[in-house]
């Protein structure tokens, strides 16, 4: 046995023999640091880091660790050695209790003993039982039930991350949860398409009445329920708020929420969202992601704001159990055109990315997929990062598109007429359908552009279409990603699909010409030539059109500017204004 071997068991045994020898457990308000070894207790409450988070007697000394006996599922006993932490006595000492949290999670992960954390509901008789439970006629899979059973054991909840793929039925771990608590619930989700997406989830899966659901948006501000749903933006606003607006968020720091959802959890570690949980009083917290990935190193943070990873589904697993659709993945080579190609060498970086996308031959290819696959009666979503290739794409093909300025009741329009109306079988979306839009009836993803080399993303997008297909016919699905040959767009290809490649997918390389041929074929002999921009004089007017969008960017870019210098100085007369009379300030409170 080699001596890298030896040190690799070595290593394996350090860490896995402390891994899940310390819990925090949260009791009746009270946060406790447990263990069944008595010695491993007395350690870290002798650590000078760990008794900052220690709580105070009466006298204002250390409290004590004590000895316990604790019930188990199975019906006995078991001896515990704990210490109680600073207790959350009053509103304003919760943000630096919480504080003392973290760091006492950071180093006891430094000294090898990383804190399990737990909220003892059975036992929790401060906050009141909620009335709710799963329907009759809800069904749990197999790997639903792994997942929830790596969350509850002893009557406790653990913290923690669960990780499935779209189209896995996230939202109903997430409502068992609810209904296994049986304590008040804030879900906090991206967009306020996610917000009603949740609230369908809860009445299509329990028994919650509709009195007990409420959401928190900029459009309907309704006090807390039973359940309340909400996005993190609505709760981290930095701005000014109207009055009722501030009444709701007074209102969710007051509660002790028994559970805290947070979907879409990668998203958690930037600063803003942290705040999130630095001001909820959350006794649990269940993270929900399809891609526990970031391209920073930031999602090491979520060990210490929520907790591990309790459970991750593979994917092609998944699929070949029937539970997710089968997607046939394809990347298509695009050559450049002369002309932009020509353009491309000459650009700086910065610029770059604009010609790759627009490239004719990536057009051609769109052209010819949609065609093809709405012939065959599937729904296909065209992705692009770039907001003007997007539009151009769009009303070039005379097809619905959805990004960032576009009102939300449009917005909901266009995804209802994509899932119910048979006209309507393309839509073309910027990333903000990356996540949290629920559409099980798209077959096909056609990507002609991307964020870099966001792994993330790339997953992310895949699982728009990984909901097993209800066509009677398979359960097939595609994933097109078009790719401009010689461009820096292939090394950001290779980085993105990595981790797909990791799950099991493999990609299929078609050449543009293979697509091209096929597609004129499909047309037959109709006299002239089926693609846009197919003459060298349509292709030299489509490249001066991209070659000019950087000016009108620019253009645009000073009056956002302006605006934003506007808002800004009015912002600042208001405050002003606030500060020199109390009338006033009520009135533009309440403005």
């Amino acid at each position: 046995i080699n001596a890298e071997y030896m040190g690799t068991l070595n290593f394996i045994r350090e860490h896995s023999e402390t891994f899940g020898k310390v819990r925090l457990v949260l009791e009746n308000q009270t946060y406790f640091v447990e263990s069944k070894d008595d010695a491993v207790i007395s350690m870290l409450y002798s650590d000078e880091l760990v008794q900052k988070a220690v709580g105070r007697e009466a006298g204002g000394g250390l409290a004590r660790v004590r000895a316990t006996d604790l019930g188990t599922d199975s019906g006995t006993s078991e001896r515990v050695y704990r210490f109680p932490l600073i207790q959350d006595t009053t509103e304003g000492r919760q943000a630096a209790n919480y504080k003392a949290r973290e760091a006492l999670k950071r180093r006891c992960r430094e000294l090898n003993y990383p804190l399990a954390m737990y909220y003892d509901f059975h036992h929790d008789s401060e906050n009141p039982t909620i009335a709710i439970d799963l329907k009759t006629a809800t069904r749990l899979r197999p790997y639903q039930e792994t997942a929830l059973s790596k969350m509850f054991t002893d009557g406790r909840a653990r913290s923690g991350i669960v990780v499935l793929p779209c189209g896995a039925g996230k939202t109903l771990v997430g409502v068992t949860a609810t209904t296994t608590i049986q304590k008040r619930t804030l879900v906090l989700c991206l967009n306020t398409v996610s917000v009603e997406q949740w609230q369908h989830q809860y009445r299509t899966w329990s028994t919650a009445e509709e009195k007990q659901l409420s959401k928190f948006t900029a459009d309907h501000k309704e006090p807390p329920a039973d359940i309340l749903v909400t996005t993190y933006n609505m709760l981290t606003f930095g701005g000014g708020r109207s009055t009722r607006s501030e009444e709701v968020i007074a209102e969710i720091r007051r509660i002790q929420w028994g559970l805290v959802i947070l979907d879409e959890v990668h998203v958690v570690p930037a600063n803003t969202f942290r705040d999130v949980i630095e001001v909820v009083h959350a006794h649990c917290i269940l993270g929900l992601t399809a891609t526990l990935l970031r391209e920073d190193t930031l999602i090491d943070d979520l060990k210490f704001l929520i907790g591990p990873k309790l459970f991750e589904a593979n994917w092609m697993e998944l699929s070949r159990a029937g539970a997710l659709a089968t997607v046939t993945c394809v990347e298509v080579h695009c050559p450049m055109t002369p002309d932009f190609y020509s353009s491309y060498l000459q650009m700086p970086a910065s610029r770059q990315s604009q010609l790759y996308i627009m490239n004719p031959v990536k057009f051609w290819c769109t052209q010819a997929l949609i065609r093809y696959h709405e012939r065959r009666g599937d729904k296909i979503i065209v992705f692009s990062d770039s907001v003007p290739a997007l539009r151009h794409y769009a009303k070039a093909l005379s097809r619905p598109f959805i990004e960032g300025e576009v009102v939300q009741t449009e917005r909901m329009s266009i995804l209802e007429h994509f899932k119910h109306h048979p006209d309507i079988n393309t839509v073309f979306i910027t990333k903000v359908g990356d996540t949290s839009i629920d559409l099980p009836e798209a077959t096909v993803i056609i990507q002609i552009s991307s964020h870099c080399g966001s792994r993330r993303q790339e997953a992310q997008r895949l699982g728009r279409i990984l909901r097993p297909k209800n066509t009677g016919v398979d359960n097939v699905a595609f994933f097109y990603s078009l790719i401009s040959c010689d461009t820096r767009e292939v090394y950001y290809a290779m980085k993105r699909q990595r981790f797909l490649l990791d799950q099991g997918y493999a990609y299929k390389v078609v050449q543009a010409d293979d697509i091209i041929s096929s597609f004129r074929a499909m047309c037959g002999p109709s006299g002239g030539d089926p693609f846009l921009f197919s003459t060298p004089m349509q292709q030299q007017r489509l490249l001066e059109e991209v070659l000019a969008w950087k000016e009108r960017a620019a253009e645009k870019e000073q009056l956002l500017q302006e605006r934003a210098e506007r808002r800004e100085a009015e912002a600042r007369e208001r405050r002003m204004r606030m500060q020199s009379h109390p009338i006033l300030r009520a009135l533009y409170k309440k403005k």
